[in-house]
């Protein structure tokens, strides 16, 4: 990584690492908008009635989640804003034409709409698909162990914000602090440490097991939020730095006799993707793609920590 991909590379995250936490708050904010969405009585009917999938497509249907989705997507977008304005320092004349703006963020734009419904449909696609699949779950091992339709439906908006696998693992964590055989709370980092104390003075009591088990699933909730904020918000980023340089080109910033080029940029660390090292440092025209196909790195690998480096050069 040459020098100039270094410090390119360390102002976007630590730029992207300032945003990721209200990303992170709004999306736990459309979670909570879920939980509050439902209806208790109506889901213990459909359950009782065998009804699953009609459960899915009633309470958890494509309308019902993008109403919910709303706080993140509002702020998605403006993460995609900010990204945009902080490019413009790096455009040439920071993008200023005698002294005046010449770019801005139009959000009427078909470039930056088609930017947002992409960014949309990356980040919430996936999202709706854990809500579902995670209440699928839910139902699933209430009905396998005969619980009453009416308890299965008031523990559905337990598993709100938790992958399928989690579910699991928040009910191994009850065990281990019920003491169940071959299960230790000091195998779960987000455990709240007090328990340590607690079991080494004996059995917890009902009321503890629940309390901390409760506290244990919102602090991995909490975890994916900011784990989905980390990725969401650097995508987000990286489109608004796209645009601005395209906003840059279209007003007439690049001067005669040179053109736009891109590198792309890697963190360059064990964890990077074996075909983003390879990429590493590969150097197109602004409106080419890279040679796997990609305008922006990462758009189609999801968690891609690369970025592209937008440079004047002198034309070919």
């Amino acid at each position: 990584m040459s020098p100039a991909d270094r410090r390119f590379f360390v102002l976007v995250h630590r730029r992207v690492a300032g945003l990721q936490p209200d990303v992170a708050q709004a999306l736990l904010r459309s979670l909570r908008i879920i939980r509050e969405s439902l209806s208790e009585a109506e889901l213990a009917r459909l359950i009782a009635d065998g009804s699953i999938e009609r459960l899915i497509a009633e309470a958890f249907s494509e309308q019902a989640l993008d109403r919910a989705f709303i706080p993140l997507r509002q702020r998605l977008r403006t993460t995609t804003e900010r990204g945009f304005r902080y490019a413009t320092a790096d455009l040439p004349r920071g993008g200023k034409v005698d002294g005046v703006l010449s770019v801005a963020f139009d959000h009427l734009s078909p470039k930056v709409l088609d930017a947002l419904r992409t960014l949309d449909t990356r980040v919430l696609a996936s999202l709706k698909d854990d809500v579902r699949e995670a209440v699928r779950e839910a139902v699933r091992i209430g009905l396998e162990n005969g619980t009453a339709p009416r308890t299965v439906a008031r523990g559905i908006r337990d598993v709100i914000g938790l992958s399928k696998s989690q579910i699991q693992e928040v009910q191994n964590y009850r065990d281990a602090l019920s003491g169940v055989a071959g299960r230790s709370v000091k195998d779960y980092a987000l455990r709240n440490r007090t328990v340590d104390r607690l079991l080494k003075k004996g059995p917890l009591t009902p009321e503890q097991i629940d309390r901390y088990t409760d506290a244990y699933r919102k602090a991995r909730v909490a975890q994916n939020a900011a784990t989905v904020a980390k990725t969401a918000t650097l995508d987000a980023y990286k489109q608004g730095q796209a645009l601005s340089w395209e906003s840059a080109r279209e007003n007439g910033l690049i001067p005669d006799g040179f053109e736009l080029r891109k590198t792309w940029v890697t963190v360059g660390d064990n964890r990077v993707r074996d075909e983003h090292v390879a990429m590493a440092g590969e150097t197109v025209p602004f409106g080419s793609t890279y040679s796997n196909g990609e305008d922006v790195p990462g758009e189609s690998t999801y968690g891609c920590r690369c970025v592209s480096r937008v440079f004047v050069a002198r034309a070919a």
